[in-house]
């Protein structure tokens, strides 16, 4: 087993994207520019077309997306698994989570001391069915390829059990499937098995505190299922719970200890909340069970705090950013929203990701359409939200980014332009300054960075 360099408190990574392909949600607006700096960003260009709830803007997906209930080109036939992996090599520093932090930051809302050591590799899930490794640069975001592993069925979110050499894959489609593959120390992978998502065209996964559970939100069947990791190989095992959490559920995120589990809901504009038993791996619900967001916000995902005293929810249709007390009982409670756009900006948009710098002082959304990341500086007793500014992705429609444990570099993807862009991160003002580095990947709908030794 690899002998990794992770989270003190959860060694646990999630790295996951937001969005669907052509069998799921996503599209997001094509089109106009930002600029970059600690002010708020001209209105640069229009957009092509507008979002519909649930439905995809002008522009979609870049090619080379898989359609619901296809496999990838050179992907595995669904249920089915082989053994081996692509291999890689290579050197960098640094790693990251989607919806949590590494090593020296926060994952899931726990926070964890020491620097970040070790080799800083990224991985990307494309729409072509490839899951392609990238050696890093943690000083100036330069990425070298590393090699290639078939991901099956468009996988377009991981989770990695990081201390245990693991990565879990969604397979979106229908019916939806989750793959589990071994993750290598040369950063190749190889497949283990996969198990139905119960549901279909799965949005996203995680793997709780523990380990021992993987979780997945079903964005077109509406609901979520708990699966149970297998002992010995790391592989999955049928699932142990379903639950309809809600119509196009876009994420599935516990809290940093394992009791609570949060699942926003882009149809029924709300996020559901649980209580999660790690015994026995079942989910029921909290009261109130939902909170609910405003009308056609289409909340897409969640990033906690390292205190674990914040969330902030990212609404995709009305590009909205909410910051939610999180009470000792689990329960939300919205607190702010402001808009992620620049005043003046009247371009068609979507929002996506959503990222928590380690120190805790500052809030990361994506722009797709405007193309950027907004910075918001976080009052930590109030909850409040203050603009810091926008930085542009260097390409189109960012579904994903990612920040290094350190706090000191984002990785974002740009979809529809099928580009990867680095940028350097003020972690005393929150400004973010494109680095000028980029690597041509098919389609990217994730970027999850990891520490290898």
């Amino acid at each position: 087993m690899v002998a990794f360099v992770k989270n003190a408190l959860l060694g646990i990574l999630v790295a996951s994207s937001c969005g669907m392909n052509p069998a799921g949600s996503d599209g997001g607006a094509s089109g106009g520019t930002a600029s970059t700096g600690g002010g708020s960003s001209t209105a640069g260009g229009n957009a092509a077309g507008g979002n519909t709830a649930g439905g995809n803007a002008a522009g979609g997906n870049a090619a080379g997306g898989n359609a619901a209930g296809g496999n990838a080109a050179g992907g595995n036939a669904a249920g089915g698994s082989t053994a081996g992996g692509s291999t890689a090599g290579g050197n960098a520093a640094g790693g990251s989570t989607a919806g949590g932090n590494a090593a020296g930051g926060n994952a899931g809302g726990g926070n964890a001391g020491g620097a970040p050591t070790g080799r800083l590799v990224a991985y990307v899930g494309s729409g072509n069915g490839n899951i392609t490794a990238y050696s890093v640069n943690i000083s100036t975001g330069a990425m070298t390829s590393l090699g290639s592993t078939n991901g099956g069925t468009n996988p377009s979110f991981l989770a990695f059990d990081v201390p245990r050499g693991r990565l879990y894959a969604v397979n979106e489609g229908n019916p939806g499937q989750v793959a589990a593959f071994e993750l290598r120390p040369d950063a190749g992978l190889a497949l283990l098995n996969r198990v139905s998502s119960q549901g279909a065209g799965p949005a996203h996964v995680s793997v709780d505190p523990s380990g021992r559970w993987v979780m997945v939100a079903n964005y077109t069947g509406g609901n979520v299922a708990v699966l149970p990791v297998r002992g010995g190989d790391g592989g999955l095992g049928p699932a142990t719970d379903t639950d309809p959490s809600g119509g196009q559920a876009h994420q599935i995120l516990t809290d940093a200890a394992g009791r609570f589990v949060y699942v926003p809901c882009k149809a029924a504009d709300h996020v559901a909340q649980y209580r999660f038993d790690g015994d026995a791996g079942t989910l029921s619900a909290l009261s109130p069970a939902t909170v609910a967001t405003a009308a056609n916000a289409g909340p897409r995902h969640l990033a906690l705090h390292p205190s674990g005293q914040w969330a902030f929810l990212i609404n995709e249709l009305d590009d909205t950013m909410t910051s939610m007390r999180v009470a000792a009982d689990g329960k939300l409670t919205a607190v702010d929203t402001k808009s992620t756009l620049p005043s003046g900006f009247t371009g068609a948009n979507t929002c996506a990701e959503v990222q928590v710098h380690p120190n805790g002082r500052f809030v990361f959304g994506s722009n797709r359409g405007h193309n950027s990341i907004v910075s918001f500086e976080l009052n930590e007793q109030t909850g409040a939200l203050t603009l810091v500014g926008h930085a542009a992705t260097g390409g189109n429609q960012p579904r994903h980014f990612e920040l290094d444990p350190s706090g000191r570099l984002i990785l974002v993807g740009n979809q529809s332009s099928g580009t990867i862009h680095a940028l350097s991160v003020n972690a005393t003002t929150g400004v973010l300054t494109p680095l000028g580095q980029q690597a041509m990947v098919n389609s990217p709908a994730f970027v999850g960075m990891t520490l290898l030794p």
